[in-house]
């Protein structure tokens, strides 16, 4: 086994251990967020939720642990990213 393959088995294995603690990722990333403008005493609001979103559709992008390899959705059919409630 070379090295491409090492780190290929090390991607697919990181991947599927960050899309099986989904919902911990988000709550970590909304932490963060409030923390973030909390600390920026909310000068930063709209970059810091700008920031935020981007990270929930990077997460919302991980694919279903227990979908089947090939059955990932293509680009342009991504779900829309879930709306948080201090976003409406």
């Amino acid at each position: 086994m070379g090295l491409t393959d090492r780190l290929k088995d090390a991607a697919k294995k990181a991947e599927d251990a960050a899309a099986e603690r989904k919902g911990q990722i988000r709550e970590a990333v909304h932490k963060a967020q409030g923390a973030a403008d909390q600390h920026t005493g909310g000068k930063y609001t709209e970059k810091i939720n700008q920031a935020a979103a981007k990270a929930d559709s990077v997460v919302d992008r991980l694919k279903d642990p227990e979908a089947s390899a090939g059955a990932n959705a293509p680009e342009g059919d991504a779900p829309e990213p879930a709306t948080r409630p201090e976003d409406e």
